[in-house]
């Protein structure tokens, strides 16, 4: 199995100035830890084409039925050639894990984090605050 993976500049034009989450590397790093993976198309064109199939002897493009291209242009002729062609074969995805599901994990954690840097840095003051005190009382 060939897997195709966009490049940062085509996700970042498509999705918004804070996508990718993982630069290239790293999502080419996470797709080659499955298993089932042969090989990977580094910054794929976003568009399946008759020549990528061509070059590369392409027999069956398959894609999930989860994915999150709403609002993203374009993304209903990502498979229209494929499909065109009749090799395109959709895998019912199983799972709901989706990019609106790991943003809010981030937000979630980032407001943890961010009360937990508020209490430390209130006690660290108060801390200066009697020890800076308790140094004046003593002179």
């Amino acid at each position: 199995m060939i897997v195709g993976i966009h490049g940062d500049a085509v996700v970042n034009r498509l999705r918004g100035m804070n996508m990718p989450l993982m630069n290239l590397h790293e999502r080419v790093l996470s797709v080659l830890g499955c298993q089932y993976v042969d090989d990977i198309l580094i910054d794929a064109p976003y568009e399946i084409t008759p020549e990528v199939i061509a070059r590369l002897n392409i027999s069956e493009v398959v894609c999930g039925t989860k994915h999150d291209n709403i609002g993203v242009p374009y993304a209903e002729n990502m498979y229209d050639y494929p499909k065109r062609a009749g090799i395109l074969r959709v895998i019912e995805s199983p799972s709901t894990f989706n990019l609106a599901n790991i943003v809010h994990r981030i937000r979630r954690n980032q407001e943890t984090f961010e009360a937990k840097f508020d209490r430390k840095m209130k006690a660290e003051n108060e801390f200066y605050k009697e020890v800076h005190s308790s140094n004046l009382k003593s002179q």
